[in-house]
């Protein structure tokens, strides 16, 4: 999350909540997300074509649970403390702020969530080329697909204490009234690739020692979808009107954008097992798994806004720039762990 996306503020600075600001103060973004940890599962299954068990066919599926985290910050009833959403002003190129709350005047605050999920499969035919009683060297020729989906959403909820401390359109609403906008981008990866590799078995005794890598070289279908809009709500909470554009997702940038740049994924795994019988094993490993090229969504944050396309700002309408200008800025992904598990043979 390169951009800070949420301050706290004086109301006495200049332009409170703004960076640079003696007062300010990010409370969310401009670092990284720590979604912990998380549980997953991994099935592979192969068929040996031959009695010696040289040429085998092989397949494995696996995913990780969705992970989740959010963020929130809100005022009291009267506005305190100073929350702002952090931007640039496209029109002067100076430091600006959209404040979510200031005491005396604005109460709300914001939510902010983010979610992300890595699921794969495999299929792959291995030859051992190297052959005894306790250990076996194989090569690996498959086809690989990674899918990696990710959200991040910040919402804003604003109240005014007196007619005219909020805007929407352009025009003064009433303090009967209030406002919330929602910035949503959500990115998609598909990777597509051909698959060599090694893999090592060594068996001695009940022990099994099982060490694999594998390349994928390929292409990763990206995608990035923006989405924004502010609602104006009447004072039983109805809603009035919906225009397009919060404040970091508006007119200039929201739509769906694709694109497909050659990537990469290696990955490595290092697995020990223990044979409780002729058929089962039992078995504690590693593994690692990197991708390139893939869009995150916390990348395709720009803070260059121009105030003529924000909903919530005085200056809606009117004449200025088209920012934020989207483009596309990707980044890697990797992912570790550990894996517990039975292997059976029949």
């Amino acid at each position: 999350m390169p951009s800070p996306l949420a301050t706290m503020g004086s109301p006495n600075d200049a332009i409170p909540g703004a960076l640079g600001q003696p007062g300010t103060q990010v409370i969310y973004g401009g670092d990284s997300v720590n979604f912990g940890v998380v549980s997953g599962l991994r099935l592979e299954s192969g068929y040996w074509l031959d009695a010696n068990q040289t040429f085998a066919i092989e397949g494995e599926y696996f995913f990780l649970g969705r992970q989740f985290s959010g963020f929130s910050a809100f005022s009291d009833d009267f506005g305190s403390p100073l929350i702002a959403r952090p931007v640039i002003n496209a029109q002067t190129g100076s430091e600006g702020s959209y404040v979510d709350s200031v005491p005396g005047n604005i109460a709300g605050g914001l939510d902010v969530f983010n979610s992300s999920q890595l699921q794969g499969w495999a299929i792959n035919g291995l030859w051992n080329f190297v052959q005894s009683d306790q250990f076996s060297l194989g090569g690996l020729l498959g086809f690989r697909y990674l899918n990696l989906n990710e959200t991040l959403e910040i919402q804003d909820q604003l109240s005014g204490a007196s007619d005219g401390s909020l805007t929407f359109g352009g025009q003064p609403i009433s303090a009967f009234e209030s406002l919330s906008d929602l910035d949503h981008f959500r990115t998609t990866n598909n990777f597509y690739g051909g698959m060599l590799g090694l893999r090592m078995n060594w068996t001695p005794g009940r022990w099994v020692i099982n060490a694999a890598t594998k390349l994928s070289l390929g292409t990763t279908q990206e995608r990035a979808v923006i989405q924004g809009s502010t609602t104006l709500y009447d004072a039983f909470g109805g809603t009035e009107a919906v225009l397009p554009g919060g404040v970091l997702a508006t007119t200039a940038n929201i739509g769906n954008h694709y694109r497909s740049p050659f990537a990469v994924a290696p990955e490595a795994s290092l697995n020990i097992g223990y044979r409780v019988t002729p058929w089962m094993t039992v078995r504690v490993g590693y593994s690692f798994l990197y991708m390139s090229n893939v869009l995150r969504p916390g990348n395709q944050v720009s803070r260059v806004v121009s105030p003529n396309l924000v909903p919530s700002d005085t200056g809606y309408g009117t004449g200025g720039p088209n920012q934020p200008v989207f483009q596309f800025h990707s980044s890697s992904y990797w992912a570790q762990g550990m894996n517990l598990g039975l292997e059976f043979r029949f």
